[in-house]
């Protein structure tokens, strides 16, 4: 596997959000303190503009001054700037720099403009006398309230701040407010206007630099805080994740050596439990492996028993076919196909003379190994005792006094036995609860044959058994079967039934054994679909040619 990149490691893409964060959380700090600090710091200018003005109007009142001076309404007449105007602008131009304002001016109104008596911006006294200028938008309303206010209001500071308005205008290129209180004669008449200007602009800038100050400080931080935290998760989160990732990198060649990996993580948090929770899961999983190739190595030694299981099973039965290639008077053909490896139902036949065939079709309880052996022990004796010239019905009772004495599984076998005399075409039978046989005589069809049906052999010992006879004529058609045929199962849950069966056969009927069963499977596999098999599936069928032995 390739090497995680830095820009694609943990550590880039954590320090990336943090930083993300963090610059987020500045530009709504920068927000939150430029709001608030511009409504302060605007408040604050207000606070001074107006002490400004008061003291302003202090100062530059006549009251300061002799009455044999010139009065200083004198001033836009005489131009004078003698030691009383001189004295008048240095008070100025110290309130102007004690309240940080943008400027100072002492000015004359008229109907239609003023004229400025002195200002700040002067840079040689009298530099502004006599200068005329226009008022800005309500300029002249708040400048004729400031004559109009008496002395007592002037000077009454929670009065004259209620009084007192601000405007907003621009001069000089620039956004003032200004704050207008009225200058007083020795007579404390209203003879002029003292203006206190702030800058607006100067508020903005004084804000731009505070954040840009505060942001600068805040970056600084914010990389000390990152290198520290990249360190620290450098050291406690990507370092251990980093020697897990190695780990597990390293666990498959640890299965195959069965050597279980060692993180030796040990952080004390989440990423320490995972790590024991890794070398655990190595543990077992190699455990897991040794026990896996066991169970395995077991199962190909059954499955191979098995395979060795079903040759001898399916060499039990017979398989070659055409079974008497020198007989005539009949021919037969048989089929199973188990449901397991190895299945429990099972057909014989074999001539007891040269006269007589003996024919047997069983289905053993259960599935598997233990009916296979249950199976084979029942086929030897059931040809065993039927060989020995006995009749069906006393073959079956002293089979099943043989079961019935050493069966601690308390198994069964259903069973259909016959022996046919090839002279005569009669079948001397016994049911032992199997399937009902399907018979078709030369002239007709095939129909289900209801015989007598008897206990199922191994059920109880000392029972007895009912024969009977079944004449076939020349060209008589016997079609055996166990209950894996009717009961097979589509995917709907639907069984294939008996009457499908009969269908199947009718089919084939008038042809040999041989392809009678392929049609009746091929009927079988075309109901049952997809669907798995759920028993054996076994069938015999035998065609009585009469007695052509001459």
């Amino acid at each position: 596997m390739e090497k995680t990149s830095f820009t694609k490691s943990l550590a880039f893409k954590t320090i990336l959000r943090l930083a993300i964060i963090v610059v987020v959380l500045l530009l709504i700090g920068a927000a939150i303190i430029a709001v608030f600090s511009y409504a302060n710091m605007t408040a604050q200018l207000r606070d001074y503009a107006f002490e400004a003005a008061i003291k302003g109007t202090a100062v530059s009142s006549a009251s300061e001054y002799d009455e044999d001076e010139v009065k200083i309404e004198d001033y836009l007449t005489t131009g004078k700037t003698d030691k009383t105007y001189q004295a008048v602008l240095l008070n100025l131009l110290l309130i102007n720099d004690d309240y940080e304002l943008q400027r100072c001016d002492i000015i004359l109104p008229y109907e239609d403009h003023f004229t400025y008596l002195m200002s700040s911006e002067d840079q040689t006294p009298g530099e502004s006398l006599n200068k005329e200028a226009p008022y800005y938008g309500q300029e002249k309303g708040y400048v004729t309230k400031a004559m109009e206010m008496s002395v007592e209001a002037a000077f009454d500071s929670q009065k004259t701040a209620k009084e007192n308005l601000y405007t907003e205008n621009i001069k000089d290129g620039m956004k003032l407010s200004t704050c207008y209180t009225p200058v007083f004669d020795k007579n404390g008449k209203a003879v002029a206007v003292f203006a206190a200007s702030y800058s607006n602009d100067k508020v903005g800038q004084t804000i731009f630099g505070l954040i840009a100050e505060l942001s600068g400080l805040s970056f600084v931080v914010m990389l000390i805080s990152v290198l520290i935290f990249y360190f620290s998760i450098r050291r406690h989160i990507i370092k251990p994740v980093s020697k897990l990732t190695r780990a597990v990198r390293t666990m498959k060649e640890s299965v195959k050596s069965r050597q279980a990996v060692t993180t030796d993580i040990r952080t004390g948090d989440e990423i320490e439990e995972l790590a024991v929770t890794f070398e655990d899961m190595n543990k077992d999983l190699i455990g897991y492996i040794d026990e896996n190739e066991k169970i395995t190595a077991e199962k190909q030694r059954i499955d191979t028993e098995l395979n060795l299981a079903t040759g001898i099973q399916a060499g039990m039965l017979p398989d070659k076919f055409p079974a008497f290639p020198d007989r005539k008077d009949f021919d037969i053909y048989a089929s199973m196909k188990p449901a397991k490896e190895v299945g429990g139902d099972f057909y014989d036949f074999f001539l007891i003379d040269e006269n007589r065939l003996g024919i047997v079709m069983a289905d053993v309880s259960g599935k598997g190994v233990p009916a296979a052996l249950f199976m084979m022990h029942s086929k030897i004796l059931l040809k065993s005792y039927t060989m020995m010239k006995q009749t069906p019905k006393a073959a079956l009772e002293e089979v099943n006094r043989q079961i019935c004495e050493h069966n601690p599984e308390e198994m069964f076998v259903t069973v259909w036995l016959g022996v046919l005399d090839l002279r005569t075409g009669m079948f001397t039978a016994a049911n032992a609860g199997h399937e009902k046989p399907a018979v078709k005589q030369a002239d007709g069809s095939f129909e289900l044959f209801k015989d007598k049906h008897g206990i199922v052999v191994g059920y109880m010992d000392g029972i007895t058994f009912k024969e009977y006879e079944l004449q076939l004529t020349k060209g008589a058609k016997l079609f055996l079967y166990t209950d894996g045929v009717a009961e097979a199962t589509n995917a709907q849950e639907e069984q294939f039934g008996t009457d499908r069966m009969i269908e199947a056969l009718r089919t084939a009927e008038d042809k040999a054994p041989k392809d009678i069963l392929a049609a009746v499977d091929a009927a079988v596999d075309e109901f049952v679909g997809e669907a798995p098999q759920f028993d054996d599936l076994t069938m015999l069928c035998i065609e009585y040619n009469g007695n052509n032995r001459e």
